[in-house]
């Protein structure tokens, strides 16, 4: 009997053996897996920072542009302003010579029929003048008829 015994813990310690060689198998192949996916969460955890750091690059990057459109927009808003106000300027300027240009055609119209109405005394005075030489042609000629005819004393 006491060889069944020890037949018995013979057997027993050959099988608690072979569960234990099959326990560090598997725990070196759960050991191996682990370190790959320690290796790997690393791998990933270092790409992440790269990409939180690309973000944060294209966040700075984006933030500035809309600062640029931001500032272009509003100088694009004083020129715009400005722009207005100078062609209101201009508008006032315009309805102003346009005023001018009216007063000054109207002015001009006044000095047209000023100068038909010269030109029409003008026509007559050169008639009267042409007469008027005429008569003192006649006339000289008469008084020097009469100095010639009167003896001289």
């Amino acid at each position: 009997m006491r060889s069944l015994i020890v037949g018995i813990l013979v057997a027993a310690v050959a099988i608690l053996g072979f569960f234990a060689y099959q326990s560090s198998q598997k725990a070196t192949t759960l050991q191996t897996a682990l370190t790959a996916s320690a290796d790997a969460a690393t791998v990933l955890e270092a790409e992440k920072t790269k990409l939180t750091e690309d973000l944060a690059t294209l966040q700075a990057k984006a933030d500035a542009a809309a600062k640029s459109v931001t500032d272009t927009s509003a100088a694009l808003e004083a020129d715009k302003a400005a722009l207005t106000q100078t062609v209101a300027a201009l508008e006032a300027d315009k309805a102003a010579l346009t005023g001018t240009v009216a007063e000054v055609q109207g002015e001009n119209t006044v000095l047209a029929e000023s100068v038909a109405v010269l030109e029409g005394e003008k026509s007559g005075l050169q008639a009267e003048a042409v007469t008027a030489a005429e008569l003192a042609a006649t006339l000289q000629a008469d008084l020097d008829a009469a100095l010639a005819a009167t003896p001289t004393p």
